[in-house]
């Protein structure tokens, strides 16, 4: 049948019925109008009734007006709270989140931890084994301080310290540092068959257990020494707590002493490395990252009878750097002829169920994420400053967001708080998580803030990815600072910081969202300065106490914090196209760069000629034996796009007007390290020009997203794809620095930019692989890693420019 005949006339009026293939064209084409137009909408770009920006930010700042902290600390110091334990405070977090408009979730993990069970120390005489000492190892009580007393303390104890009792010798080992055991060997100090005693500070505690084992140590003690107080001592005329701001005598820092980015070691359950701790999961051995020798913490107090009996002996080694100001000590080594020590630790190990507590507001787009987390876990009853001081602003930024949420506001991006749980013993709960979730993270997440101690002094720290500098800036920009004549809380912290915002190592949850995947981080808070108070760490007086009446009186500081990390989230959820700078980033790089360049031993400069294993090391074997195409037509080079010397390529013509090219073997071997460094230099220059391009790019999108309304229905259409290329580029270009086999010894770790130090634990590094290979002398393992960044950063920038 002829196809017009098909139809039916239209009865109303003359207009001829369209051919079925047109009415199906236009119904294709109303289809897909249709969804653009709900795209489009949904996406903001066409315009709606909703509550201004500047009107939402004011209800966020209005809702704290109201300042809860306090409350909230109170309530989360009012109980002990060891990792896996007080469920109820599990179940009071996700309460809190449900009441304030969040979808609240628990998640589960199984998890190798130790509890205390019991614990000895006695100073011995080595001719008739007498005791002339007993350690008590526990804190006073203060009446002042309720969160001292009680029958439900917890001891002190090290997590993970192995169960021992030994006897022997000791010496006094300084910081407990690689090159503090290196420097006693080259005394002629001998720590093998001995206690080691060694102070806080430094690095961390649980590599001065390492350190100590691997140079032969039966067992090791740490203390706080009141030289590293910063001043504020009774020798200087402080009062000691709760009487003034110095430290309490008998204060004791408990803590891990898992290694956590020690050589061969993983943050996380140390019997799942690198996979998450579900029921199931195949268990290995721990001792990869705790370990094999007891250990105790104890106070100056404490210690003071033991280490007197080391004056005079051994050596006393002139170093500023090796000597403290606890008194009657004179900072010999030992060991003594006449005294030894007896060592007892006992602690019960077992898998135990650890909690993390979610609480999400689902934004419009769902897979750009924004998660703030802090850990619930605390080594005593109080823990107001770590970690409850984060805990009690965690709930306000909730509170306040909540409030927005309920006034009808459409948050644009995914907002997620996270409660953790077990991050003292070794960043368990997020950890865990992170490696659970590790797919969705990667695919989602658009950046992790991170809230620890938020409040344990008046001073402004950050530590961030370079990305997000630019809006930890801004959003300090926009509050006022507490104290009369300083100004905004950026101007505070330009005078006490100098604007330094430094970069992130490792010791608290933003670990795995960084170093292990790829995500941009922040870790911020108020803590110690100059004239404030002694922070008593994981002591007993780490309590509300000791926070209201000396650290935050009034928990304005808390507040503050509270305030600033709602207006960084909010920037960061509601600018359309997501508000990083990639040229801070890559402006960090070359000053990072130049860092590890100047660590090089000189000889390595010599003009001697590079092996062709060594430039195979350097090519990381992607390029090794194979050919690529140059299509003539186009002049698309996929070989000069990756390869790091395409003057060395030589073409050969081939059919189908294709150009095959070779890696020519026989002519690089005139390259020396030099070469390579500076080509190396000139890539992360070139990326800095291209991320500076990049920026601008991102402001002209914004621009016309904010004159939308000027914009035909089509040109929205293609703003909203040029949008969302824009902000993936932006989202996962941290994710760029990933190497999928991660650090040398250390594969957890995988991003080639940051990285805990693994002589430190705390402190971080840049460019690891590279000031790794210097530090171990390697120098074919730092060609291979100058290929790494090399060909990292040529990727980037391709990706950028396309």
């Amino acid at each position: 049948m002829d196809e017009k005949q098909s139809y039916k006339p239209i009865e109303a009026g003359n207009v001829k019925p369209k051919p079925k293939s047109t009415i199906k064209k236009f119904g294709y084409l109303a289809t897909a109008a249709i969804a653009a137009y709900f795209l489009v909408s949904r996406n903001n770009l066409i315009p709606t009734k909703f509550t201004t920006q500047d009107e939402a930010k004011s209800i966020i700042l209005d809702t704290l007006e109201t300042n809860l902290a306090g409350e909230w600390s109170k309530k989360y110091t009012s109980e002990p709270h060891l990792a896996g334990t007080n469920y109820g405070f599990v179940e009071w977090t996700r309460e809190k989140f449900e009441e304030y408009g969040f979808k609240a979730s628990i998640d589960t993990y199984d998890i190798y931890v130790s509890y205390p069970k019991d614990h000895d120390l006695n100073l011995l005489k080595k001719s008739t084994e007498e005791i002339v000492y007993k350690a008590p190892l526990k804190e006073d009580e203060i009446d002042e301080d309720e969160t001292s007393k009680g029958d439900d303390l917890i001891p002190t104890f090290l997590a993970y310290a192995a169960n021992g009792n030994v006897t022997g010798e000791y010496v006094y080992a300084n910081y407990g540092r690689k090159q503090d055991f290196e420097k006693l060997k080259e005394l002629g100090v001998d720590v093998k068959g001995k206690i080691a005693i060694v102070r806080y500070g430094g690095i961390f505690r649980g590599l001065k257990v390492k350190f100590a084992q691997d140079n032969g140590a039966i067992g090791i003690l740490i203390y706080s020494d009141p030289g590293d107080d910063h001043g504020i001592t009774e020798a200087n005329g402080y009062k000691q707590y709760p009487h003034g701001p110095a430290r309490q005598e008998s204060a004791v820092q408990r803590g891990s002493v898992q290694f956590l980015g020690g050589v061969g070691s993983a943050p996380g359950d140390p019997t799942t490395p690198g996979y998450p701790s579900k029921p199931g999961a195949v268990r290995q051995d721990p001792h990869v990252s705790i370990g094999r020798i007891p250990a105790l913490p104890i106070s100056y107090r404490e210690v003071k009878p033991i280490l007197e009996k080391l004056n005079g002996q051994g050596i006393r080694v002139h170093d500023k750097d090796w000597t403290g100001e606890l008194e009657g000590f004179d900072y010999s080594t030992g060991p003594s002829d006449k005294y030894t020590l007896n060592l007892y630790n006992d602690q019960v190990y077992n898998i135990s169920t650890l909690y993390n507590v979610y609480g999400e507001i689902e934004g419009e787009k769902k897979d750009e994420v924004i998660i703030i987390g802090n850990h619930r876990d605390a080594w005593i009853k109080g823990g107001a400053g770590d970690p409850n001081s984060g805990s009690a602003t965690l709930l306000e930024i909730a509170r306040a967001l909540g409030a927005l949420k309920a006034s009808g506001y459409k948050f644009k991006r995914s907002i997620v708080l996270q409660s953790y749980d077990g991050e003292e013993y070794g960043l368990l709960g997020s950890t865990e998580q992170g490696e659970y979730f590790a797919e969705t993270y990667k695919r989602k997440v658009v950046a992790y803030l991170n809230l620890d101690s938020s409040t344990t002094g008046k001073y402004l720290h950050l530590s961030a990815s370079p990305v997000l500098n630019h809006i930890l800036r801004a959003a300090a920009k926009e509050l006022e600072y507490p104290e009369e004549g300083v100004g905004s809380l950026y101007d505070h912290f330009v005078k006490e910081r100098g604007d330094k915002i430094t970069n992130l190592g490792s010791g608290s949850d933003y670990t795995v969202f960084l170093e292990h995947l790829g995500i941009p981080s922040a870790d911020l808070g108020f803590g110690q300065g100059k004239g404030d108070p002694i922070y008593h760490y994981h002591s007993n007086y780490d309590s509300y106490y000791w926070i209201s009446q000396f650290a935050d009186k009034d928990f304005v500081y808390h507040n503050l914090a509270a305030k600033y990390l709602s207006l960084i989230i909010f920037k960061l959820s509601e600018h359309e196209i997501i508000d990083f700078k990639l040229k801070d980033y890559s402006k960090d790089l070359l000053t990072y760069y130049k860092q590890v360049i100047d660590l090089v031993p000189e000889d390595w400069y010599e003009d001697k000629e590079i092996s062709e294993e060594t430039f195979q090391k350097y090519l990381s074997h992607d390029f090794e034996e194979e050919q690529y195409i140059h299509d003539s037509t186009d002049g698309y080079y996929t070989a000069a796009s990756y390869y790091p010397f395409p003057e060395l390529l030589k073409p050969r013509q081939c059919q189908h007007n294709k150009v095959v090219t070779m890696l020519d073997t026989k002519h690089h071997f005139n390259l020396t390290l030099k070469h390579l460094v500076k080509k190396t230099h000139r890539d992360l220059k070139r990326l800095a020009n291209i991320t500076d391009s990049f920026d601008d790019k991102s402001s002209v999108l914004q621009l016309k997203f904010d004159d939308k309304d000027s914009l035909s229905f089509w040109q929205k259409i293609k703003l909203h794809f040029q949008i969302k290329h824009h902000n993936k580029l932006i989202q996962y270009f941290e994710r760029n620095f990933l190497y999928h086999k991660g650090l040398f010894e250390r594969p957890w770790f995988k991003h080639i930019i940051f990285a805990s130090g693994r002589f430190t634990g705390y402190e971080g590094q840049t460019f690891p692989g590279l000031r790794e290979a210097v530090e171990d002398g390697d120098y074919e393992r730092f060609v291979e890693w100058l290929g790494i960044v090399s060909k990292t950063i040529k990727r980037i920038s391709i990706k950028l420019s396309i």
